[in-house]
Parts: structure tokens; sequence; C-alpha cells
């Protein structure tokens, strides 16, 4: 049964008291342990956080039972949950909550259903048992098709309706995929339909990522800075051990490798980053066991989150990290957990919506 291990309170960070001496989280809020039970966790792979209608922080979670729950962060309960319809190749790896393709006044979970080769949406409050409002795509490596998806972004007009996505895979496309929305109901009866606009990026054969300006090798996340000069695409190019500056139309800017600020440890397989709203991001390591915050106009690194562990305040193999209502939340997937603690900078402000 879900236990919430320390008392729902939260200190600062960094010099604020975020982290002690050997890098572990001070006084973390643990959520959840491992079990296949309302609010337990088998290896948790996906993670967006998001406020709901009622005022509630809430954490949608996706783990390898191919489960999505929706938990509550100040409770810990689990408030709703779904599974994925098919689960015989493996499950997902990712998970975005953004406007609904249907309704701009409503949030929905895009699921990138990895292994299954596939975009799913559900509508959100996540209510039990529910299916998607809509799945899109097939295996291959034509337009509208895919190996293994693995992030999504939703990006919205100034009507507020969402006008394009933007889905990153990896296995042998190892490219970002744009979809525009076509709305005029001419796709096969359906309300809504993606059409193909191209992609980003090419596939990697080297180690190091050479053989192209832009060739990835699982780009596993992605994220938009908002920037008065032009809006940016950040991308974790997880297998170079790298982060990403594109133009939104795919143009380099500058890649942050793995030793690109010689006073920290390496960066070492990056699977998440959200952008926060001070120009800074957070990176969780899945290999490196933390989340590093970085500064996105010079890729240095501000400060680290975590050190390798089981106990309290470690991390394994972190997947994915955001900020809501002053808290840091850290998918500690290698622990089968959530942790949080506080993050009270006022410039900062996330929240898991695109």
């Amino acid at each position: 049964m879900l236990g919430v291990t320390a008392v729902l309170s939260f200190t600062g960070c960094g010099d604020r008291g975020v982290t002690d001496a050997q890098g572990r989280l001070v006084d973390a809020v643990v959520i959840g342990e491992t079990g296949t039970h309302p609010g337990q966790f088998m290896y948790p792979r996906a993670m967006d956080v998001y406020r709901d209608d009622a005022g509630r922080s809430i954490a949608v979670v996706i783990d390898k039972t191919a489960r999505m729950q929706a938990i509550d962060l100040e409770s810990g309960q689990m408030v709703g949950s779904v599974r994925m319809p098919e689960l015989s190749n493996g499950m997902p790896t990712g998970v975005t909550v953004g406007v609904s393709l249907f309704d701009e006044d409503q949030y929905a979970a895009y699921v990138p259903d990895t292994h299954e080769h596939r975009l799913l949406v559900y509508a959100l409050p996540l209510e039990h048992g529910a299916g998607p409002v809509l799945s899109f795509g097939v295996f291959g490596e034509d337009e509208e098709e895919f190996i293994y998806p693995t992030d999504v972004i939703v990006r919205v007009g100034d009507d507020g309706v969402v006008e394009e996505l933007l889905i990153s895979e990896y296995g042998g496309n190892d490219r970002i995929t744009r979809y525009s929305i076509d709305r005029s109901g001419d796709r096969g009866g359906d309300e809504v339909g993606l059409v193909w606009g191209g992609q980003i990026g090419t596939p990697s054969e080297t180690v190091d990522g050479s053989d192209g300006e832009v060739a990835l090798s699982r780009p596993q996340s992605m994220a938009v800075w908002e920037r008065a000069s032009g809006d940016e695409l950040i991308v974790v190019d997880s297998s170079h051990h790298r982060i990403g500056r594109l133009t939104m139309e795919g143009d380099l800017i500058a890649w942050y490798e793995r030793d690109h600020d010689a006073g920290f440890a390496p960066m070492k397989f990056p699977y998440g980053v959200t952008v926060l709203d001070d120009g800074s991001a957070l990176v969780s390591e899945f290999g490196g066991n933390v989340v590093r915050r970085i500064d996105l106009e010079s890729g240095k690194t501000i400060e680290m989150f975590g050190v390798g562990g089981r106990g309290d305040g470690e991390l394994a193999t972190p997947w994915t990290s955001d900020v809501i209502d002053g808290r840091l939340v850290i998918l500690d997937s290698g622990n089968n957990r959530i942790q949080m603690v506080g993050f009270d900078d006022a410039s900062v402000v996330a929240g898991g919506v695109n």
C-alpha cells in the first residue's frame, strides 16, 4: 500500500538546503514503493505533472506494468489509472501533459507508446479503465510510422488550440518528426488527423554524433525554451551524452557535450529535460543517478541534486524530473518511487504543460 515516508513540508534549494555535503536530497518526501497495487510502481519510466481543475498537483506516471497512474502529490494517493491497450512488445518510456487535441479547455496525456510503435492520447483527468481517445502510427520508417517513439511536444497557437505535435524516436529512425493537425474531417472520418510535416535530425552511426550536424542516437526527450528572440527546441541526445539547442526548424545552435563543464562530473546518459522559466533546465541523468540543473545560454552546470543509492535522498536511474508548486519532483525509476524536495526559487515556474 502507498506510503508517504516524510512530512509534506519543504525547504529551499542548493545553498538553500536541498542537498547535503554528499549530494543526498535533504528531507525528501518519498511517494510510492515497489509493487503492483494502486500507488505502487514497477520501474516507472515516464512522468509529467500538472494542476487539475480541482487545484491538485498531479503526477501522471507510467511503469513497466503498462499502467498509467494519476498520483495526487499532496496525499500520495492514486486518483485515476488506465492500462495500455497492448503491451506484448513492451511499454511506454514517455508521457506529456498538454492541451487536448479535441478541447482547448481540457488537458490530455500524450503517450509515446514506445514498443508498440505509436502515439496514444488519453483525456484528463484520468478515469479508471478509460481507453485512448486517439491512436496514431504503426511500425516502420516512413511518414506516419515509428520504431520506438519516446517523447511528444504539444505546440499550441495563439488561440489556445493545438496546432502541431513533435514526436521523437529511436531504434533506427532516431529523429524528431513534426505533425500538423488536420481538423477537416476528411481523414477516414476521424475528428482530427495528424499530417506529416517533415523531420528534424538524422540517425547517427558514430559514438560521438560527428557524422552529421544534428545526428541523433536515442533522442529520449525534448522541451521548448520560449525566448523573446525566438523559441528553441532543446533535445536530449542520450546515447551521445549531450544536450542540443536547435531552432524550431531544426537548425543547430549549440551542443553541450558530456565534458562541457569540467568543474562537474561528465553528463552520463541524460534522459529527461525540463526547461524552467529562468532560462535553466533540469537534466535527469539515467547513467549518472543525478538531476543536473544547467544554464541553457552557456551550458554550464548550476547545481546537482542527488547521489546514487537506495536510501531516502538517493537516486537510481532517474528518468525525468519537473517543478510544481515550489517542489522539485524526481521520478526515481530504479527505486520505484517519486522523491520531492523544496524548490522555492520564485523565478522558476514549470508544471509540466507545454
